[in-house]
């Protein structure tokens, strides 16, 4: 069976992905589209309250308008429960457009940080380059330096086992003498 997109195989695709500068602009442009989806949404639900609720009062108004009574009280509870729901609907609104605004914020925020990262990827990959080049100076130097040293090690190593052990701290003269004493009777012979 032909497979033109290599579906069944584990074999790594040809074509690069995004680098990062495009897939920064993809989320960018998401989180835009997003934000304004959103605003869209907010708008046109309340602008559809906004009519249900103005028929709402159209109706009570004809209904309540031929019908005057004596008494204004179920009219007027009507009105308060309608001014107590505007009044919620106009915090609802409010705490939506405060939603709205932190989302641009975020948005401003993610673009800001991303321009960031992207300069300073340039100075950090200089910084990484030279901490690598320090390195293998110091490699180099330590492989340089390590066998002259290792070969000296071995070397006193050797003289330490050649010589032979002190007697237990007791000078060869067994008499009073000073260094200097001993070192005029070396003079003299």
């Amino acid at each position: 069976v032909n497979d033109p997109h290599n579906t069944s195989s584990y074999e790594r695709n040809l074509t690069p992905g995004l680098s990062d500068a495009q897939e920064g602009e993809v989320v960018h442009r998401k989180l835009e589209g997003f934000a304004s989806q959103y605003y869209t949404l907010l708008k046109s639900q309340l602008e559809q309250q906004r009519i249900f609720y103005e028929g709402r009062l159209e109706e009570i108004r004809r209904e309540y308008g031929g019908h005057r009574k004596k008494t204004v009280s179920p009219s007027a509870e009507l009105i308060s429960a309608l001014k107590q729901e505007r009044n919620q609907l106009a915090q609802r609104c409010t705490t939506l457009q405060r939603k709205c605004s932190k989302v641009s914020e975020d948005v401003t925020f993610l673009k800001n940080m991303n321009e960031s990262l992207e300069a300073n990827k340039k100075p950090m990959k200089h910084q990484i380059v030279e901490a690598q080049r320090e390195r293998a100076e110091t490699r180099e130097m330590i492989d340089g330096c390590l066998p002259a040293l290792e070969e000296k090690l071995m070397t006193l190593m050797l003289q330490l086992e050649d010589t032979p052990p002190l007697d237990d701290g007791t000078s060869s003269n067994n008499n009073n003498d000073t260094p200097d004493d001993e070192r005029k009777r070396a003079a003299k012979k």
